[in-house]
């Protein structure tokens, strides 16, 4: 019985400490300076939307990236092309149906080391309109630079996928969206700045 008490006692303390570990390694995304938008183009022209509102829930067991995971929520109503009728074509029903569907997730599942050490494959899913399909994303790390590390992720996915089939007559869109997001990510130990909305 005492070895079996020690068993768990022993088990117990490395728990603890496995947890204070990863308490000490949580990182913060710097609002102020990221960024995630989306690229579609068609027949006459190129349209990128940013998203003014989002939250991001970046957890890092270690101070390797590659242990990392990922969850992005965006408002869908937060889109911004610079042109208010494409706002209002974007929030509704034939692309992003904001009233019926107003979170977009993003949702890291598995990330994979590249020979280059400045660079990461994440497997993830994204939901967009209720539907949830997967995606691969190429992770592009920058130096620290102040306590902050520069992080850019890039993947595409066919907007048809995800019920959004409308065309426009004699402006064919492209049915292939890239997203990109760029965020910063700062150290736990690294003193707050201000993390206002995003640009």
């Amino acid at each position: 019985m005492r070895i079996f008490g020690s068993c768990i006692f022993l088990l117990f303390t490395a728990v603890s400490l496995a947890g204070q570990a990863q308490e000490g390694q949580t990182r913060s995304v710097v609002k102020a300076d990221s960024r995630i938008e989306f690229h579609a183009t068609s027949t006459f022209g190129k349209t990128v939307g940013v998203f003014r509102s989002w939250d991001a829930d970046l957890k890092m067991p270690t101070d390797n990236f590659a242990d990392a995971s990922l969850v992005l929520e965006i408002d869908a109503a937060s889109v911004q092309t610079g042109n208010g009728l494409k706002d209002k074509e974007a929030k509704g029903k034939n692309f992003f149906s904001v009233k019926e569907y107003p979170k977009i997730r993003f949702v890291s599942k598995s990330v994979v080391p590249d020979a280059d050490p400045s660079k990461l494959h994440m497997n993830a899913e994204l939901t967009l309109r209720g539907i949830t399909k997967p995606v691969s994303v190429a992770i592009i790390l920058y130096p620290r630079e102040n306590g902050l590390q520069h992080m850019e992720g890039d993947f595409s996915f066919d907007r048809r996928d995800f019920g959004m089939t409308h065309n426009v007559l004699f402006d064919k869109i492209a049915n292939t969206v890239q997203v990109q997001f760029r965020l910063d990510v700062r150290n736990a130990s690294t003193p707050a700045s201000a993390d206002t909305a995003p640009r």
